[in-house]
């Protein structure tokens, strides 16, 4: 039965329709409705480990007339075979689209699931993200078989996307337009955006967090900043990305993090200290209550100082 529950803050109150469709190997994937036609896929907010599978993005679905969007189908096969199962529960309209919008593998490897469907859907990245997944995909599948556990990975196999979308262009699904955006370097090597005016909806993927610390291992400091602030001047009521909420929930405060690590290191190179003082630099204390601050924290402190500490021996002050 439908389940309702006031979501986004208090400007904004969303009637969340739930559906419980039938499993993939254990794995149950519940659908939430944010909008007519737009459905979020609820996950652990939270980093992949074995117990959660890896499922810890909330893939976006939007069903059209024309056809089923899905964005960010998630980690593995079993979460993206639950993930069309539950969309089935809701349409029989075929997946015409899958957008991977960043190479990392908890939200491109159940790309997999969708692959040997009739007709076949379209899979769509950035051209660095398509390039990406064709260089480490392999290589990433295997490390999450390590991280999860065979089991959880069993039957995924790399299925790429075409290198079909660009900044600035637009994705058509149904009567909905998309703006793509393409930040690179940002969160990743490349970070794709999809922006729908009409509906005041931002699909973020990596880069807005939601009370947890943003994970750093491949960021551009610098570049994921100004990705936020543009994203932070678009008129929109809701962002999915690591997890679902509005901008001042996700885009805002992640960007406070960033501003935080790159202010308090600045300050900190412009005084001569070093990195052991970069702890100190840094004002923290509003986000010591994050998801995985005592262990994520510490190692963004060390890549954030050695990227400003790189910039700065080359005359270029944190902007």
């Amino acid at each position: 039965m439908a389940t309702r529950r006031a979501f986004l803050g208090t400007t904004l109150a969303l009637a969340l329709d739930a559906w419980r469709p039938a499993t993939a190997a254990g794995t149950r994937v519940v659908l939430d409705r944010l909008q007519p036609g737009i459905y979020v896929a609820r996950a652990a907010n939270a980093e992949a480990t074995r117990a959660n599978a890896g499922a810890v993005v909330p893939s976006l679905v939007h069903v059209t007339r024309a056809g089923v969007l899905v964005v960010d189908p998630g980690p593995q096969a079993a979460w993206g075979g639950a993930l069309l199962g539950a969309i089935r529960a809701l349409t029989t309209q075929p997946v015409r689209w899958v957008v991977n919008t960043h190479a990392h593998p908890e939200h491109v490897l159940a790309n997999t699931a969708f692959a040997g469907l009739r007709p076949r859907p379209q899979f769509l990245a950035s051209a660095a993200t398509a390039a990406l997944m064709r260089q480490r995909c392999e290589a990433c599948l295997a490390s999450l078989s390590a991280q999860l556990g065979p089991a959880a990975v069993r039957g995924t196999a790399i299925v790429l996307p075409e290198p079909a979308l660009q900044d600035g262009a637009w994705l058509h699904t149904g009567d909905t337009a998309w703006r793509v955006q393409v930040h690179a370097p940002a969160h990743s090597a490349s970070d794709t955006v999809l922006y729908a005016p009409q509906r005041r909806l931002l699909c973020a993927g990596g880069l807005a967090y939601r009370e947890r610390v943003p994970e750093m291992q491949e960021a551009s400091l610098q570049g994921w900043r100004q990705a936020l602030r543009q994203l932070t001047t678009l008129p929109a009521d809701t962002v999915v990305a690591t997890a679902t909420g509005t901008p001042a929930q996700t885009l805002v405060p992640t960007l406070a993090y960033l501003d935080a690590l790159a202010n308090g290191i600045g300050a900190a190179l412009a005084a001569g200290h070093d990195a052991n003082q970069a702890a100190d630099a840094v004002a923290a204390g509003p986000f010591r209550h994050w998801r995985h601050f005592p262990t994520r924290h510490p190692l963004n402190l060390q890549r954030a100082w050695r990227q400003l500490e790189d910039a700065w021996m080359q005359g270029e002050p944190p902007a």
